[in-house]
């Protein structure tokens, strides 16, 4: 049955008789008109509902388009729930939605991550025998990926192109693109990128920025390059996005040089740099030590017109921070203030960080005591940080303290917090309580990492507590945690430390066959347990052996050899092997 003969029959049933009729016919008539010459434009979710149902209610009924471009209006407004909530009405009254209908409502429920009446949708379209478009599927797909299901994204798109119905076109690729860089799967994105050429699709700046930008993240710089010389190839000009992305990926390896290079190469074609840009550069310069650097490039900023935001402004107060100059850290956090920045619960932390190294935790409590009145709620690093600042300095029960409070505030702890705590614990010896709160950590089944075993492992070893160090290093396979070169360099430290250089030995042969190879420290380690134990000639065999992969004594090795030296302890040819290297 038609629309046409739907609405002929509901307009027949609603008239009972034929005076009736002919008394409504007039105001019918009018109401038709009037609603012909409204123009279908709402600015907001009333006037397009108080539209929407007068529509309802005129005769003849207007078509399924006008209805459809009331909805579209909805969406382009953000009101996907009244969207779904007005289809229903228009199905109520026998409204058949059209292909133009049905996509808007796709379009709303993967708006509102509801992917399983997205999918109902598109049974809907061929239960009415229409068949879904290319924006249909590009909707759904993205919908998938923007709920983090790249998988089923993957399926739906290889089944719409098996089915050749419609073909793919660039945001149907791109949102895919997208799902498998989230999941880190590069290969399948670049791939993708070469699968859009053989089905006629041209790649456009967002399909390389997207890919360029996952390889810049994961310091895959070469592979960056090639694409980005692969998209000027092809004609498609790079923007503030692409250069932004390279210029990050190339200073978090830290060149320079070849970061300036793409600023003025940026400059040179028209591209100005963003407030984004700048901070990426702020950032690393001050990751580097180079804050005066960076500020040089913040006042560039603000020479430009360029405002720097809360992001610079906490880069640079980082930079500060890490070079333990606190008087002008706090300068930048009392300028965001006066310039009406909006200090975010990173900022503070960040100052709290600062004053916890310098031992300056009065001033620390002091910000952390402001943020409610600056309306900002402390966060599990905010909490860690001070708790890690208390507990360096020693003050473990007001690091307990402010643990129990951070719990009673709903802040949940993570791994790190743990591992603050426990490394405070075992710094201030306090094993069995440390070892309480290892078992209680393990009854909750929190995450546990093999840094957390490290610092336990460690903490038993200088108190002298072999035994107990060596079933925990022992047991760690069973708790699904692998040793890494720091356990090993532990384990044989404290080994070596209580004379058992034998087992150290062993462990050190181990290491190789569980895949992790000894590094320069572990074998630094074992030569002074063995120099201190009175093994010259055997520390000698494992002094040549780690010259050949690659290593070199360190100071505190070197130190031990001259001390020993100046009392005739150990063979000179001991140094001169040393020096040879």
């Amino acid at each position: 049955m038609n629309v046409k003969m739907m609405l002929s029959r509901s307009s027949t049933g609603m008239l009972p008789s034929l005076p009736l009729v002919n008394n409504f016919m007039p105001l019918f008539h009018s109401r038709q008109t009037h609603l012909r010459n409204r123009p279908n434009i709402v600015s907001n979710v009333e006037d397009a509902s108080m539209l929407f149902h007068e529509m309802l209610h005129s005769r003849p009924l207007p078509s399924v388009v006008r209805f459809t471009q009331i909805l579209g209006q909805l969406v382009k407004l953000k009101h996907y729930s009244a969207v779904i909530s007005l289809n229903r009405q228009m199905g109520l009254i026998g409204i058949a939605p059209d292909i133009y209908t049905l996509s808007i409502l796709v379009n709303c429920y993967c708006h509102l991550n509801q992917m399983g009446c997205s999918l109902s949708v598109l049974g809907t379209f061929f239960k009415l025998g229409l068949q879904p478009n290319v924006i249909t599927f590009s909707t759904l797909i993205n919908g998938f990926v923007l709920k983090n299901q790249v998988p089923e994204a993957a399926r739906l798109f290889s089944k719409m192109v098996k089915a050749g119905h419609c073909k793919p076109d660039v945001f149907t690729f791109n949102p895919l693109i997208k799902g498998f860089c989230m999941i880190g799967n590069k290969s399948a994105a670049i791939r993708l990128l070469g699968k859009m050429e053989e089905n006629g699709c041209k790649p456009n700046i967002v399909s390389y920025n997207t890919i360029i930008d996952c390889l810049c993240k994961d310091t895959l710089i070469d592979e960056a390059f090639n694409l980005f010389s692969e998209m000027i190839s092809r004609g498609i000009t790079p923007d503030i996005v692409t250069y932004t992305s390279l210029i990050q990926g190339v200073c978090s390896i830290g060149h320079w040089k070849q970061a300036t290079r793409l600023l003025n190469d940026m400059l040179s074609k028209g591209i100005f740099p963003d407030v984004v840009t700048f901070s990426v550069l702020v950032d690393t310069l001050c990751k580097e030590g180079m804050v005066v650097e960076a500020k040089t490039v913040v006042q560039m900023m603000i020479q430009r017109h360029i405002e720097p935001d809360t992001v610079t402004y906490n880069s640079l107060m980082d930079g500060y921070c890490l070079r333990g100059e606190m008087h002008e850290a706090r300068r930048v956090f009392d300028l965001m203030i006066s310039r009406g920045f909006m200090v975010n619960v990173r900022s503070c932390s960040i100052l709290i960080n600062g004053y916890c190294k310098g031992k300056k935790l009065d001033k620390a409590y002091k910000i952390f005591k402001e943020m409610p009145r600056m309306e900002l709620v402390p966060d599990t690093v905010t909490y860690t940080t001070l708790i890690d600042g208390l507990c360096k300095a020693g003050r473990l029960q007001a690091a307990e303290k402010l643990f129990s409070e951070m719990l009673g505030c709903g802040q949940l702890p993570n791994v790190q917090t743990y591992a603050v705590l426990l490394d405070g614990l075992c710094n201030n010896q306090q094993l069995s309580t440390a070892i309480e709160l290892l078992k209680e950590m393990e009854a909750n089944k929190v995450e546990l990492n093999i840094v957390v075993y490290n610092l336990v492992i460690e903490g038993l070893c200088k108190a002298g507590k072999i035994e107990s160090a060596r079933d925990l290093f022992c047991g760690l396979s069973s708790k699904g945690v692998q040793p890494d070169v720091r356990t090993y360099t532990i384990m044989i430290q404290g080994l070596c430390h209580h004379g058992l250089i034998i087992e150290a030995e062993k462990l050190l042969r181990e290491m190789g066959g569980e895949g992790c190879s000894p590094d320069g420290c572990t074998y630094n380690t074992i030569i002074r347990g063995l120099l201190n134990n009175s093994e010259t000639s055997w520390a000698m065999k494992l002094i040549q052996e780690m010259l050949e992969r690659g290593f070199s004594a360190d100071a505190s090795t070197m130190e031990l050899i001259v001390d020993l030296l100046s009392k005739d302890i150990v063979d000179p040819a001991l140094l001169q092997l040393l020096k040879d290297s």
